[in-house]
């Protein structure tokens, strides 16, 4: 994985590489799921805390969230996930890498993550 920031200030571009062997084994994907999950905790704290503080903490969760977090479908199997895997796997080599994301600020930075 490529990831490249274009700063227009000083007209310079920086490339970070990240082995993609790294992001898909077991090390790299508990790196991402912690990452992940320390993100995901930092914004329910800070609802929480917004929600103690008004003292409207029990609408919070509704019973209609619950029945429909119940129906959610189920992620996909293991072997979803290989060939999910493997044609991207492919395609990055058939397209010479595979973009991302693309972000443009208003300041003129420009990221780029390519596969």
């Amino acid at each position: 994985m490529k990831i490249r920031i274009y700063n227009p200030e000083k007209d310079s571009e920086k490339n970070i590489t990240i082995p993609t062997g790294f992001l898909f084994s077991r090390v790299g994907m508990y790196f991402a799921a912690k990452l992940t999950s320390s993100k995901a905790r930092k914004e329910y704290d800070k609802k929480v805390a917004e929600l103690w503080k008004t003292g409207d903490i029990d609408t919070m969760l509704s019973i209609d969230d619950l029945q429909a977090a119940e129906k959610l479908p189920p992620p996909i199997t293991e072997e979803q996930a290989r060939e999910l895997l493997a044609a991207l796997r492919d395609s990055r080599y058939l397209m010479g890498g595979l973009p991302l994301v693309s972000i443009d600020s208003a300041d003129g930075t420009r990221i780029r993550v390519d596969l």
